[in-house]
């Protein structure tokens, strides 16, 4: 054998069954595997300038010595072919010279690691130059995309679970050797990913820039710039509080929507979403509507000057999740394998009301969901009930009903970063059946202590945007307590057991979208210990965890959708057909934080109670003795160890005492005083009120992170 054949011989036989099905296809592969078997003759017949050439059933493959990922059959095929899977086959077969027990398997510890320190030395000059730039962007805006995970065993293998993505790294091979299976059409790119991902993980840091996490670029030719209407929110937000919340006027609830369109001009979603919450809220406060609370308007005040704060903060590149995305965004995932999981209706604080389908994926080991809305004012015919018996949501999918308790392959599917599932046309569902076991790789719960560390690690007090998918848990209990529906809350709840007695309880609160599941609750037969296993979302309560139901998985049943498939469906309609609205996930629905019974949450209510008084009266003229009580609550927040909470308190309790404006250092104003306002007397208004809202918004951060609720205020 000449050295090139020896050499592709030792690359094809570290090559297992899952590279060759990454190379080609499972179906590929049998069938290469049945020519071998039909034609032994295939054999190796000559090589030139590095290229080995082989004859295999009737065709000529040209391997080079960078592997079969870089092979190419006279066949015509654009991509790996079975012929050139039959030639890889055929070299994994003892040649010419060698005995039956041929080596086959990995490449050698040691020449694997000095393979791996040769692409961990590559430079970003190197990378870019092999790739071309254009694929180069194209692997950063992958990296960029969410985390990789590296696995050494059998291989190098670099999988990127959230876009479906995979880099087999063949030691020996080079960049140009390396096998990519996923929706890509050019496998630079994610060699390039694989490399980028491979040298973080061994602590050699890379800037993203214009990667897929890459923020929104301001708008050029806009009429305001992102300073200005950030300086803008800033003086609408300090002058709403001068005034108090209690004389707030219909007239700026303009002013909030007038802004909002300035922010979308300007390329800030995240706070044109927000500045369109005040500008409701304030039409509720400003006609004295039931459904205003002014606890809630202070707080996305709040929230709304944190959001402005840290957008400045972060100059000419904000963080991409502080500047948002004006719809969201999909990427192509290829083909995925999915099984459904559950199915339940919302509706949410913003006025929509819709269906979710949850997914499992067990190739990344995440949720995935498809959902449907409508605001409530247009919805027409459209329910929950009757989307769920509609068609779709892909080709291929009889109703959304079916793909909620089958396994089935989604074709050119698209996915958001949040697991979120486009219902595309280009989308085709291959189903293969319903489901009677729970679908590999999906964790359940058992211990109700393990659920206390899930929701835990899913805590991210402050801007930063939690995963909705993560509190959605499959709990398997090991005994069904008692049950019962309380009159005076309106809740049914069923005391959920673990092996250790631990309780669970399972809480739906009675409206018309869960009375179908609460009479279900009710009557149904007590499970068998541990034989169900039940799917839903858990959240921290009012006495601990707690679990709000969506589906019951039943021993060789399957999937029972509580809301939805224990009531009787209306006739269908023809809104399926309408577009598509928002996510449950993304519409606005807002989690209440519960009310809990402990010493820092009875400070906390006093400090709340505190600043709502404060600011519906207005920071204009504040009595020294609401300033001293801001002063005694620093102090109590140091005695807690609240450090955060004290000094924003200290700091707003130095703001509103009138010595304070008089001889210190005054705070620049954001913009020109409004009408009515000295402008020597501005500066100091506009810190006071600004002072008062990062105490509102630090003392939201305490609560909902003692809650074990993730997000902003």
């Amino acid at each position: 054998m000449t050295p090139l054949e020896t050499q592709l011989r030792r690359l094809a036989r570290a090559l297992d069954e899952a590279a060759l099905e990454a190379l080609a296809s499972k179906g590929l592969l049998r069938r290469a595997r049945k020519d071998l078997e039909r034609s032994p003759a295939v054999r190796v017949f000559g090589e030139a300038k590095e290229t080995l050439f082989i004859h295999a059933a009737g065709s000529v493959v040209n391997l080079p010595g960078a592997g079969p990922a870089q092979a190419t059959c006279s066949c015509g095929a654009a991509n790996v072919c079975q012929h050139i899977l039959l030639a890889v086959l055929h070299l994994q077969q003892p040649g010419p010279g060698e005995s039956a027990a041929a080596p086959a398997g990995p490449i050698p510890a040691d020449e694997a690691a000095a393979a791996e320190r040769q692409l961990v030395e590559l430079s970003r000059e190197q990378l870019e130059q092999w790739a071309g730039p254009e694929a180069f962007r194209a692997g950063l805006k992958i990296a960029g995309q969410g985390p990789a995970v590296i696995d050494r065993g059998g291989g190098l293998l670099v999988q990127f679970p959230a876009l479906n993505l995979q880099c087999r790294l063949v030691a020996g091979a080079g960049l140009e050797g390396a096998i990519v299976a996923g929706r890509q059409q050019d496998p630079r790119p994610v060699v390039v990913a694989a490399v980028i991902s491979l040298q973080g993980a061994h602590g050699i840091p890379w800037s993203l820039g214009a990667g897929a996490g890459a923020a929104l670029a301001a708008a050029s030719g806009a009429p305001r710039s992102r300073a200005g209407v950030l300086a803008s929110c800033r003086s609408l937000l300090a002058e709403t509080l001068a005034g108090g919340l209690a004389r707030v006027s219909a007239a700026s609830q303009q002013r909030w929507a007038t802004l909002a369109v300035s922010a979308l001009g300007v390329n800030l979603p995240r706070l044109a979403l927000a500045l369109r919450s005040l500008a409701d809220e304030v039409v509720l406060a400003a006609a004295r509507d039931a459904r205003g609370d002014p606890g809630r308007l202070l707080g996305r005040l709040a929230h709304t000057q944190a959001l402005c704060s840290a957008l400045e903060n972060g100059g000419e590149n904000p963080r991409p999740d502080l500047v948002g995305w004006h719809r969201t965004r999909y990427e192509a995932a290829g083909t995925l394998a999915l099984t459904g999981v559950a199915a339940w209706p919302w509706r949410s604080a913003s006025g929509y009301e819709g269906l979710a389908v949850l997914f499992w994926d067990s190739a990344a080991r995440r949720w995935n969901s498809w959902s449907d809305a409508r605001p409530r004012h247009q919805a027409g015919q459209f329910s929950a009930v009757t989307r769920y018996t509609a068609p779709g949501p892909w080709e291929g999918a009889d109703t959304p009903r079916q793909v909620s308790r089958c396994a089935f392959q989604l074709h050119h599917a698209w996915r958001s970063a949040a697991g979120r599932l486009s219902g595309s046309s280009q989308s085709r569902a291959l189903v293969t059946g319903a489901v009677k076991m729970l679908p590999a790789g999906l964790p359940v719960y058992t211990v109700w202590a393990e659920l206390e560390q899930h929701l835990a690690a899913q805590v991210l007090p402050g801007l930063r945007e939690a995963d909705p998918l993560a509190a959605i848990v499959a709990i398997r209990p090991a005994a069904w307590g008692e049950r019962r529906f309380d009159p005076v809350r309106q809740t049914f709840t069923w005391q959920l057991q673990d092996a250790a007695s631990q309780r669970l309880p399972l809480e739906l609160r009675f409206d018309d979208l869960h009375e179908p599941a609460i009479r279900h609750l009710e009557k149904m037969a007590v499970p068998a210990a541990g034989q169900e296993v039940l799917v839903g979302r858990v959240a921290r309560g009012r006495e601990g965890l707690e679990i709000h139901p969506f589906s019951l998985w039943r021993e060789r049943l399957g999937v029972l959708n509580l809301a939805l498939d224990t009531t009787r469906a209306p006739a269908p309609s023809p809104a399926h057909s309408l577009p598509q609205e928002a996510g449950w996930e993304e519409a606005g629905e807002e989690t209440e934080v519960p009310v809990l019974d402990t010493p820092l949450t009875r400070f906390l209510d006093e400090v709340d109670d505190l600043l709502l008084t404060l600011a519906e009266a207005g920071v204009a003229a504040v009595h020294p003795v609401r300033a001293g009580r801001l002063l005694e609550a620093g102090s109590g927040a140091d005695r807690l160890g609240l450090g955060t909470l004290a000094a924003v308190l200290k700091e707003a309790a130095a703001r509103c005492f009138k010595s304070q404006s008089s001889g210190a250092e005054r705070a620049p104003a954001p913009v020109d005083p409004p009408r009515g306002v000295g402008s020597t007397e501005w500066p100091d208004l506009a810190a006071r009120a600004e002072a008062l809202l990062r105490c509102v918004y630090v003392s939201g951060v305490f609560r909902r992170a003692q809650a074990g609720l993730p997000g902003a205020p």
